[in-house]
């Protein structure tokens, strides 16, 4: 990069994570430097990666050197795959190393780096599912105008295609969803400018288009996307000669797309656009161009059904995929999963508006609600399934949508954690029935397997006299580790022999397996609650209460009751305000107030919350909104998965189905508390029974949340007390609809 160009990049701030590189400008996505025909390995491994094996991803961080032919040390070993064995691809890896330490291409300490980094791979073995991905004629499959309401179904379909993807992305989408450009990195994919509110470029002025660049630069470095270059998509891919030049001025890799099946139309079927893109692929184009369906418009579920067949076509007709350097040019790359679960949009973001200048968009398009759409069906029963998110500005008997998104669980990566949604190392040793607490931390060792994982996943013991054995011998194993003393495992074994589990008064349900759930209840305690109690009680589930002030306050003895049961008590603010409202009239002291009246109104009744955990009501939470929340300490609950069960014509069994459908290892459950002004109350209950024995014979078990929002195990203990039952109603609906609720609410005596 000239000293002139840098200085402009600086000054704009526009670099951020990412590392610049100069380019000459290839428009088209052609190769750059080095022609095709000198280059013995077109379409390969770029320079500019560094040498990593996966899965499991292991990144050496050593620079992929390259031959005077234009093969890289990366092309030679993948060139030989599939590998049938895991010895075989090591073997290939020494003998890449060797040649090209020979040609002076690699130091020593480098060659063994590279050889241990291959051993520790999984590449070969069993373990090793991945698609091969080596060819001379490779595909780029790009993405504009995300994230959107739609983005969570085309990772998941990546996912189990196994294609790692290049996402132009809007900073206004990037802004309000971080954690989907985010992830999208995390994943493997290549995440690059798009502007920041979608403008034509050359209709704008240089100071208008350095800030689109910019501030979206800025947005990809809050949301933590580190880019390998400078690069970015014009809106429209618009970019006129002077555009052009401000852009290389600015340190940008200009990428075009050749292939256009003009996706975003509502009137493009799926086939339509599988037949649009094979023809380009036959024509020799390889840039694909598509769009992330935008949220105000229909035309989002069109390409989430063509996608896996657009895939599946381009191997069959012996193609490949890839992604970009900073030339513009399609170079090698290869998909491996991070493993974390995929999120979806929260704050939803429209683009018709944009796009038109404002106002209501032109026929044929038209506003949308956001509702579920079903995704393509993965062979991995541990991907999780697609559904929607609330947007949080749906209210009341409007059907809102919900999400799945959970964060990791802990710093621990599913990958290398033996027992993800295990027992938290947060948690101290305890066993039950009855419950007999040890006060001693639950040790974890370096497989992410807690004291307390390795103790239950020997259940259902025979006899007491097995689990006392059983804790006996984990418990020397942790000492042995170093992670457990001596006195502490005395603790551990008493505490076991003191319990009844294993003998004839161990009621209990067995509650171990690595595919473990999350139940959320929203908005009570109501009339409701006693049946909902009742139900965990005989399942043996433990229930995590998003409860609300008012409600507490006013029954106050379901939320001691709850404590003594071992269910979790969680924040849903004081009176269930729209917290985006809130601070649009009251500022973020509004805000505050409501998550402080709803935490002191718990602790009034002698009934702490258990940590700062919060249900924004509606799930609204925008970013000025969650960056409060964040402030005082709180992690939100945000994501989810669920079903409008608050409707009262949805029956027992359709809310047990749409919800039984979704599910997946890790996955929190959004229920509602059946408000007491409204006859949804029974469906809810009815489908909770249903879901809970739905789940168990699929092989799911159930725990809590903890503070990191991830899902941990836990066990319910029953107390002897009886279940309360609600004294003074609170209505709901009427906080939702000033007046009397509309219809089919009822206010109920």
């Amino acid at each position: 990069m000239t000293a002139g160009v840098l200085a402009v990049v600086t000054a704009c701030s526009l670099i951020g994570t990412a590392s610049a590189a100069p380019a000459a400008e290839p428009l088209d996505g052609s190769p750059g430097s080095a022609a095709a025909t000198a280059d013995a390995c077109p379409a390969g491994w770029s320079t500019e990666t560094t040498v990593w094996f996966g899965p499991p991803r292991i990144d050496t961080g050593i620079p992929n050197p390259g031959r005077d032919d234009g093969c890289t040390l990366l092309d030679v070993v993948w060139k030989e795959e599939p590998f049938a064995t895991h010895g075989e691809f090591v073997a290939t890896v020494v003998r890449a190393t060797r040649e090209f330490r020979d040609l002076g291409l690699l130091a020593a300490k480098e060659t063994n780096t590279i050889r241990a980094a291959a051993a520790r791979s999984a590449v070969g073995g069993p373990k090793d599912d991945s698609v091969p991905n080596t060819c001379t004629d490779r595909v780029a499959l790009t993405f504009d105008d995300g994230p959107s309401f739609y983005r969570d179904q085309t990772l998941a379909i990546l996912r189990e295609k196994q294609v790692t993807a290049t996402f132009f992305d809007t900073g206004m989408r990037i802004d309000a969803n971080p954690r989907l450009p985010a992830f999208e990195r995390r994943e493997g994919h290549l995440v690059l400018n798009h502007t920041y509110e979608h403008p034509n470029l050359n209709q704008v002025t240089v100071p208008r288009l350095q800030a689109e660049m910019r501030t979206t630069e800025e947005a990809l470095d809050r949301a933590g996307v580190e880019r390998p270059f400078v690069g970015m998509r014009p809106p429209f891919l618009a970019a006129n000669a002077q555009v052009s030049a401000e852009l290389a001025r600015l340190g940008f890799t200009v990428i075009r797309g050749d292939i256009d099946a003009e996706d975003w139309l509502p009137d493009r079927p799926a086939e339509q656009l599988r037949a649009d893109i094979a023809d380009g692929i036959a024509d020799g184009r390889r840039n694909i161009f598509l769009h992330d369906g935008p949220i105000d418009t229909v035309a989002g579920p069109e390409l989430m059904k063509a996608l896996p067949l657009i895939i599946d076509d381009i191997r069959a007709a012996g193609l490949c995929f890839g992604t970009f350097d900073s030339t513009g040019a399609i170079v090698a790359d290869r998909y491996v999963s991070s493993g974390d679960p995929i999120p979806s949009v929260v704050n939803a973001v429209p683009y018709l508006p944009l796009k038109f200048g404002g106002g209501e968009p032109p026929e044929p398009y038209r506003i949308i609600t956001p509702t579920p759409v079903a995704s393509a069906e993965t062979k991995d029963e541990t991907t999780p399934k697609t559904t929607g998110e609330t947007t949080g500005e749906t209210t009341g008997a409007a059907s809102a949508t919900m999400t799945r998104v959970v964060r990791p669980v802990t710093a621990t990566s599913a990958a290398s954690d033996e027992c993800p949604n295990g027992w938290s190392p947060e948690e101290t040793i305890w066993f039950g029935p009855p419950r007999v607490d040890t006060g001693i931390a639950n040790p974890e060792g370096s497989d992410g397997c807690t004291l307390l994982d390795r103790v239950w996943e020997r259940e259902p013991f025979a006899t007491h006299s097995a689990f006392v054995s059983a804790a006996r011998t984990v418990a020397d194993e942790f000492v042995a580790d170093g992670l457990l003393s001596s006195r502490d495992r005395a603790g551990v074994v008493s505490a076991a022999a003191r319990t009844h589990v294993g003998g004839p008064r161990d009621k209990s349900v067995p509650n171990s397996c690595d595919r473990r759930l999350a139940i959320q209840f929203d908005d009570g305690p109501s009339h409701y609650r006693t049946e909902t109690l009742r139900i965990l009680r005989e399942k043996r589930v433990t229930g995590v209460f998003m409860d609300t002030g008012t409600r507490v306050k006013a029954n106050p003895h379901f939320a001691r009751f709850q404590l003594d049961e071992g269910h979790e008590l969680l924040n849903h603010t004081y009176s269930h305000a729209n917290l985006n409202q809130v601070l649009a009239s009251e500022g973020p002291d509004g805000v505050r107030r409501e998550i402080q009246d709803g935490e002191a109104a718990f602790a009034a009744v002698g009934a702490p919350i258990s940590f700062k955990g919060i249900r924004p009501p509606f799930g609204a939470a925008n970013v000025q909104v969650r960056q409060i929340i964040a402030d005082m300490g709180y992690t939100d609950y945000m994501t989810r998965i669920g079903t409008d069960d608050w409707v009262p014509e949805r029956t027992p069994q359709q809310i047990s189905d749409a919800i039984v459908e979704q599910l997946y290892p890790g996955a929190i459950i959004s229920l509602h508390d059946g408000p007491y002004d409204s006859p949804a109350g029974p469906g809810t209950n009815g489908g909770l029974a249903l879901l809970i024995d739905a789940a168990r014979e699929r092989g799911y078990c159930f725990g809590t949340v903890d503070h990191h929002g991830g899902v941990v195990a836990d066990r319910l203990i029953p107390t002897k007390q009886p279940i309360p039952v609600v004294k003074n109603p609170v209505p709901y609906a009427p906080l939702i609809f000033p007046g009397e609720p509309p219809e089919p609410y009822v206010i109920l005596d």
